[in-house]
């Protein structure tokens, strides 16, 4: 089992970064270059996915030292080296070219490039599939940097929390908590539309306090690290405001770190809920949610 959710994660990670960069790959700018057959080949196969990998590990590295660099000042920095240049390498080169065009670390700011932070709320509702069935209400806090280059390209770096609760109480007081870090990247439109994709890593709790009388147990708690992907759309409010709608989609799997309190099974229907939980938590939450930033 866990080497079937592996790979079923593995897919979902290729197929949104395939999309993603055929969407970048299409709108990017020419460059003169004359890539090999070769060339392009081993790029496709080894550079843009080492690329991607380097910009998910700088990605938590950033993650996680960001409140170190706000406070030191080199958050905009640290963002740039660790995340936004392989993301660029991985996704914004013609096939087998050698160099990016409008590469960050080319522009100075101001001139081909802009770094802002920022803080972002939303708040939404998901609904979970092939576990419980449950709809939840959503409500997540993140904070971030933001790069908007002159080719329109746009690259967001963010850390933050979202917590997730049943907006039903078929099996009890169940939620939802997830510790994320993300990285998303996509273009403007228009000069107030962004399109965007993100992907990312979240670290969740799974708790319910559940009714004895449904399910046979008074107390459930599990734990993973999954990853995630999703889309989304914002509009430019103002110079610090904006307003998006995003659509995530998150793989949970856990086989091993699940906990079970005041087991007291009484007839078939606990016994058979209980009986799911042996056999692990794999199911997967579709989220479609509003959230307003505030640049700074």
């Amino acid at each position: 089992m866990q080497l079937m959710a592996t790979l079923r994660t593995s897919v979902n990670i290729a197929v949104a970064t395939a999309l993603l960069g055929m969407s970048s790959l299409a709108s990017a700018e020419r460059i003169e270059e004359s890539p090999s057959a070769g060339a392009m080949v081993a790029d496709a196969v080894i550079a843009r996915p080492l690329y991607f990998v380097l910009s998910q590990a700088g990605a938590l590295v950033y993650g996680a030292t960001l409140p170190f660099t706000l406070l030191g000042g080199n958050a905009d920095e640290a963002a740039e080296t660790l995340v936004v240049t392989p993301l660029q390498a991985a996704f914004v080169r013609c096939l087998g070219c050698g160099k990016v065009e409008n590469s960050v670390g080319s522009l100075d700011e101001g001139e081909g490039k802009m770094i802002r932070h920022f803080v972002m709320v939303s708040g939404g509702v998901s609904q979970e599939k092939s576990f419980v069935g449950e709809k939840f209400l959503s409500g997540g806090l993140y904070l971030g940097t933001h790069f908007s280059l002159v080719d329109d390209s746009r690259f967001d770096v963010m850390l933050g929390g979202r917590q997730l609760m049943a907006s039903e109480k078929d099996v009890g007081d169940e939620n939802l908590s997830s510790l994320e870090i993300v990285s998303r990247f996509g273009k403007a439109v228009n000069g107030w539309l962004e399109l965007s994709g993100k992907l990312g890593l979240s670290r969740w709790k799974y708790k319910v306090d559940s009714d004895v009388d449904i399910t046979g147990i008074s107390d459930i708690k599990a734990s993973s690290f999954d990853f995630f992907w999703g889309v989304g759309a914002a509009a430019q409010l103002s110079e610090n405001w904006r307003v998006g709608l995003d659509y995530t989609r998150y793989d949970l799997t856990v086989e091993d770190n699940i906990t079970l309190s005041g087991v007291a099974a009484t007839d078939a229907d606990a016994l058979a809920f209980q009986a799911r939980l042996a056999d692990g938590i794999d199911t997967n939450l579709e989220l479609l949610d509003l959230n307003i930033t505030y640049m700074f």
